[in-house]
């Protein structure tokens, strides 16, 4: 039998289990009473899904449609199986114009207007975008509906050397590039993040991937992805062998400058090398929502411009081969595969496309179109005149131009003009205006001429 000090012992520890136990059960009915129906969620996921899909938005400097597979012009193309794989799996657009030199390009997408408005009509004295003017990261960064990451990656060149927190000022989440329009060693050059500017010695189209890769890594909400190359720009070089199929070129300088044109195009390949591994290092979910988009920012260069242009209808001119270019859209709301798209779009185009295929439907167009529609079925028209402008320093080379579905104008600043029918003469060989027009290309000459007033009115 136990003794009395045994059985008081016993009772005492019973009393304090039976305490214990109270205490805890009054813990569990406080922190239910406390704890929120919904608790902190965890951290989101990389990958954002539904209606808000990525955009990976890559411009190319410098190539037109003389360099691009598939476009049917050209003799000696560049071999590019990442671009072409997207065009397999997506659109290649056949009648899209950009302005004729990259800074008027980039300014009329980033604010859906056209450069007699912004002022970005060159990259030289018309090259500065104001930093009044709200550009496309800026209305995706302050979305009160769809808030997006967004960076600028590569090529700014609107605005001065010595502006290196422009691009940040003006909206983009994270800028890290060169603010200049090119750089004299794709292997030494000025690199600007963060608001300062370092030399870096990395192969600069490889540097630039890197660091898309790392940056649309470490998002945590849907993203758009500027990444503008400065390939193929001069100074034309040969790249690494690794990212390239040209074989072993000689690299010294007169070998470049004798036949400058199998290094332009390994350039280019270097370029579709490193989109394919940026593009690998998404996550399957990643890809699947996300918009890609190709552009090429003007023509082929007039050193490398290959026939059927000839040399003076290259980069900066307002002929065919200056301001008709590539563009390739693949992923997400990309439902037609394999095809082309005829329907005339300007590179101002994409402002109101972007805007709409991330829901932020409420911002002015200005003079943007929304191709999205274009995405799904053919047949649409989202604008019936295409427009572009350069100024120049020589009034024989500065102007305006645009079409429609079969004519151009060209409007000089010297006062010369000159009338295309594209569908008969796509190179521009035959000026019309030298001769007396027909009845039907003085209705469209007339049709063109009035368009041209009420855009720049």
């Amino acid at each position: 039998m136990l003794s009395s000090v045994n059985k008081i012992c016993l009772f005492v520890c019973f009393l304090f289990l039976l305490a214990c136990s109270k205490k805890a059960s009054v813990a569990a009915e406080i922190v239910e009473e406390i704890t929120p129906e919904n608790p902190t969620p965890t951290p989101p996921s990389s990958e954002p899904v539904g209606d808000t899909p990525n955009i990976l938005f890559i411009i190319a400097d410098d190539m037109g449609l003389d360099a691009t597979p598939r476009y049917g012009v050209g003799n000696n193309l560049p071999a590019m199986p990442t671009l072409t794989s997207w065009m397999d799996n997506g659109i290649r657009f056949t009648n899209v114009w950009t302005n004729p030199v990259c800074s008027p390009t980039r300014a009329a997408i980033l604010t859906g207007k056209y450069g007699y408005r912004t002022g970005v009509l060159n990259p030289e004295e018309a090259g500065n975008l104001g930093t009044n003017e709200t550009i496309l990261h800026r209305l995706l960064n302050e979305s009160s509906s769809n808030p997006y990451a967004t960076s600028i990656i590569g090529k700014w060149h609107l605005s001065g050397r010595n502006t290196a927190d422009r691009p940040i000022e003006m909206g983009a989440g994270y800028y890290a590039g060169i603010l200049t329009g090119g750089v004299d060693s794709y292997s030494n050059w000025s690199f600007t993040q963060n608001g300062a500017t370092t030399t870096s010695n990395a192969y600069i189209t490889t540097k630039l991937t890197d660091l898309a890769i790392d940056w649309i890594g470490n998002q945590e909400q849907p993203w758009l992805c500027w990444l503008a190359y400065t390939a193929p720009h001069s100074p034309i070089h040969l790249p690494p062998q690794d990212l390239h199929t040209r074989g072993a070129l000689p690299d010294d300088q007169a070998s470049i400058n004798e036949n400058p044109l199998p290094y332009y195009l390994a350039m280019i390949e270097s370029l579709d090398t490193e989109m394919g591994r940026l593009v690998s290092t998404l996550s399957s979910s990643t890809l699947e929502n996300t918009l890609i988009v190709f552009l090429g920012d003007n023509g082929s260069p007039r050193n490398v411009i290959q026939a059927p242009y000839s040399n003076t209808q290259g980069k900066g001119s307002l002929y065919q081969g200056g301001i008709h270019v590539p563009m390739v859209m693949s992923g997400y709301g990309v439902e037609r595969v394999g095809e082309t798209e005829d329907a005339l779009i300007t590179s101002v185009d994409l402002f109101s496309t972007f805007l709409t295929i991330t829901g932020n439907t409420q911002h002015e167009r200005h003079d943007s179109q929304n191709f999205l529609p274009l995405l799904t079925s053919s047949g649409g028209t989202t604008r019936n005149f295409s427009y572009t402008e350069y100024l120049a320093d020589r009034p024989n080379q500065s102007g305006y131009t645009l079409r429609n579905s079969s004519y151009k104008l060209i409007v000089f600043d010297n006062g010369n003009q000159a009338l295309y029918n594209l569908e008969n003469d796509p190179y521009e060989s035959t000026n019309l205006m030298n001769a007396t027009l027909s009845s039907s290309a003085q209705a469209e000459y007339n049709a063109l001429t009035a368009e041209a007033a009420r855009i720049r009115q």
